[in-house]
């Protein structure tokens, strides 16, 4: 079985689509497939091979995969919101989610600590309380302040604009100063040691971002989707997502269209009417959402020349998120007993000083480490970084794909700064991958894989002997082959300036031009991508199917999806050379072309 994807030289006509959707990740593919259910007829443009953007798997040795991306989704219970937006489309029944362990979804581990972050708050504050129990007032409040502003958010609707945000800061009622005050002055206010402060700050990374510029009320998303919804991953891998989406596109009538580059949106009197590829063809349709890094977006495919030049300024000032760098390592070690948990990982105390201490911690290893030597900075990177660290492996045993028996595929990931010039690679072509020959960037990169190794070995004792396989990639991988500013897998970041009432929605200046992806209203990750999505849809559509959906109408046309297999593999079903299913391909092509992070 297949997915009969439309290769690109079965041109429709190009005048004769309803909406284009440029951009294959979870927001492009979610706006798609909504869009296509509707009976919109929906042409989705992908630049890479396989779909899923950020959130696709890789293969290594016919017996490793990895996921880049999908690494646990908070509250997917039965009414959470990422199964609703599924069940809209009809995919509820083929997409299973795995729960991770309700006593410890994450554990953050430090020299001398192991904090167990459970699912429910009441169990919360207790693990608090018995990790720093000198802290117990402060941490009352701090639980406090963010269970009420947790409780007053509704996951799926935006905060964009002021109504909204007004709304918003009705329901959190005293606990309102605080949404857009950052993470670490409520630390610093509730008066914590430095440890503390630490401990509590490090799931900031989780969202590419630093507890100096994340603000509470993001913090509080983070906690009301997997403190208040417990953590889950989906059964298959992440890819299974993206497969999902593309079944429903494809069996609705829509097309999709692989290593396509979009060179322009095309505008005319204000309006957005198509889109140019690098070939030159033009193709048509009233509406386009634009699902990819919204800095190009503005910049390369409108031109600022086409804005107002406020909108213009506003997006050029834009500042992106963190990008991350990502450890895979294959290791000979039977995880299947260990907690199902993943683990973020506090090397040492040295940045626990004071606030003060932490800001500037921070900014020698991510935020400011111009002008230092890359091989000291590297070092020094390596050897004091916090990371998080998952198993794949662990939280989905059924996938026999993801390492031989009694093996683990262990992904390890931490922010980084986006300098080229730490990495190795200024004045490379990052689009030509070339940088990869560099003495320097290798040998950086040698030196962070063994400080991610170190951590892992933290988590998982014994797994640095064990290793099997091991690869890095870094923000240039990232840019190479998602196009993205400096490699920002998770947009803009979530910062006060750029977030609640100040965050991108869907809708733009332009008419006939609408926006999805990690960088709008419904934020960063996996369930903000495919939330903007379907927000994105319904902006096109003129109808609230958030509303709709919530209410129990499917709008997918379940008896037009095709069955899967028992077997079904979504990594082989997603991945097309120009629009065309590679599924007869033999083992070692599917390795040597597909993945995301490959030799980077």
């Amino acid at each position: 079985m297949k997915l009969h994807y439309n290769p690109s030289t079965d041109s429709k006509s190009n005048s004769n689509w309803d909406a284009i959707v440029i951009g294959a990740g979870l927001g492009g593919l979610s706006a798609a497939a909504y869009l296509a259910a509707s009976g919109k007829r929906t042409l989705l443009l992908e630049r890479y091979s396989v779909l899923g953007g950020s959130s696709h798997i890789f293969r290594r040795q016919k017996k490793w995969e990895f996921d880049c991306g999908v690494h646990y989704i908070g509250d997917c219970g039965p009414k959470g919101p990422v199964p609703t937006l599924l069940r809209g489309l009809g995919l509820d029944d083929r997409i299973e989610w795995l729960p991770f362990d309700t006593q410890a979804f994450d554990t953050i581990i430090g020299p001398d600590l192991e904090l167990q972050v459970p699912w429910g708050w009441e169990q919360y504050l207790e693990n608090l309380i018995r990790a720093f129990p000198r802290e117990e007032r402060g941490l009352r409040f701090y639980v406090a302040v963010m269970k009420r502003i947790a409780d007053s958010i509704k996951r799926a609707d935006s905060t964009t604009g002021a109504s909204a945000f007004a709304g918003l800061a009705a329901r959190a009622g005293w606990a309102a100063p605080w949404l857009l005050v950052p993470h670490a002055a409520l630390l610093a206010a509730c008066r914590f040691s430095p440890k503390t402060i630490l401990a509590l700050s490090v799931q900031d990374g989780a969202i590419a971002s630093t507890p100096l510029a994340v603000p509470v009320m993001m913090r509080a998303v983070f906690l009301h989707d997997y403190v208040g919804g417990g953590a889950w991953y989906p059964k298959g891998g992440g890819q299974i997502l993206a497969a999902g989406f593309g079944e429903v596109i494809q069996s609705h009538d829509g097309e999709i269209r692989t290593q396509v580059h979009v060179d322009r949106i095309v505008i005319e009197g204000g309006r957005a009417i198509g889109v140019r590829l690098a070939d030159g063809e033009v193709i048509k349709a009233p509406a386009i959402i634009a699902a990819g890094d919204i800095k190009r977006t503005y910049r390369e495919l409108v031109g600022f020349e086409n804005l107002p030049r406020s909108v213009a300024r506003r997006s050029d000032n834009w500042k992106m998120s963190h990008p991350l760098i990502n450890g895979f390592f294959g290791v000979e070690l039977d995880l299947s007993k260990t907690p199902n948990s993943n683990y973020y990982v506090i090397p040492n105390w040295d940045a626990a000083s004071s606030v003060l201490g932490l800001q500037r911690t921070v900014g020698r290893l991510v935020t400011s480490a111009r002008g230092r030597d890359p091989l000291e900075w590297a070092n020094d990177f390596a050897k004091n970084q916090p990371a998080f660290i998952q198993c794949s492996t662990r939280h989905d045993p059924y996938n026999k794909r993801s390492a031989p028996p009694g093996h683990s595929a262990i992904e390890a990931q931490t922010i980084v700064p986006a300098d080229p010039r730490l990495w190795g690679f200024e004045g490379y072509d990052v689009a030509k991958g070339t940088y990869r020959r560099d003495a320097r960037y290798q040998a950086i990169k040698e030196i962070i894989s063994e400080g991610l190794l170190a951590r892992i070995e933290q988590a998982y004792p014994g797994a640095a002997a064990k290793v099997r396989w091991n690869e890095l990639g870094s923000p240039a991988s990232q840019e190479r082959f998602t196009h993205t500013s400096n490699g920002a897998a998770f947009g803009i970041e979530a910062r006060v300036s750029q977030f609640g009432p100040f965050r991108p929605g869907t809708r733009t200046v332009i008419k006939g031009l609408f926006l999805a992806g990690a960088s709008t209203a419904w934020g960063p990750g996996t369930e903000g991508a495919m939330l903007s999505g379907m927000h994105a849809a319904s902006a096109v559509l003129g109808r609230d199917l958030q509303a709709e959906v919530s209410a129990g109408l499917v709008i997918a046309d379940r008896s037009r999806l095709n069955t899967w297999p028992t077997d079904f593999d979504p990594y082989k079903a997603t991945r097309m050379l120009g629009g065309k299913s590679t599924m007869n391909l033999n083992d070692d092509e599917e390795v040597n072309a597909a993945p995301l992070i490959n030799r980077c």
